[in-house]
């Protein structure tokens, strides 16, 4: 069930990032960029497991700290939807790292369920992971609504439908 969750989750976020490549009016080679890494990260914890997740949502952190640093050095006047954007694509860098994370916990409902945990609680994980997965998702549809583009609406809706379904994903 989680393997198709994953598939699932993939499908969205590749139409997000096929969304950003295809916009051409604005330049957003950062957000494309993070949004690849992303998809890698999540290709690999769905089907290959090559690469650990924890080491993923490392890469993840650092590009969502790269894109901020970026963008913020280059302050310019910008349009408000730019900077939406970049604050939609940084946040869900972070959301995805935190679903790897708790992924990484593996077992981590089985594990609650036995009382065999150790270390960190895994229901405070879960319920960290779980708010950062509907706060990022409520935000996607809020910005899906105000968005007057319909790429940038397609990207915000394939990347908050992706978050929700690696946070069910996630529980499961």
């Amino acid at each position: 069930m989680t393997e198709l969750l994953h598939a699932w989750a993939l499908a969205p976020a590749a139409i997000g990032t096929c969304c950003l490549a295809a916009d051409r009016r604005r330049v957003r080679a950062p957000e494309l960029a993070a949004s690849l890494i992303m998809l890698v990260a999540m290709t690999d914890a769905a089907f290959t497991a090559a690469v650990p997740r924890v080491f993923w949502a490392v890469l993840l952190l650092v590009a969502a700290m790269a894109l901020a640093a970026f963008r913020g050095a280059r302050r310019r006047p910008t349009l408000h939807a730019d900077a939406a954007m970049t604050l939609h694509s940084t946040s869900g860098l972070v959301v995805m790292a935190a679903l790897l994370t708790a992924m990484a916990a593996g077992g981590h409902t089985a594990a609650a369920a036995t009382g065999h945990v150790h270390g960190a609680s895994p229901s405070l994980l879960t319920v960290v992971v779980t708010a950062a997965v509907l706060a990022y998702a409520a935000v996607s549809t809020a910005a899906t609504v105000r968005s007057r583009r319909w790429l940038d609406r397609a990207q915000y809706a394939g990347m908050g439908a992706s978050a929700l379904a690696m946070g069910v994903a996630a529980l499961l």
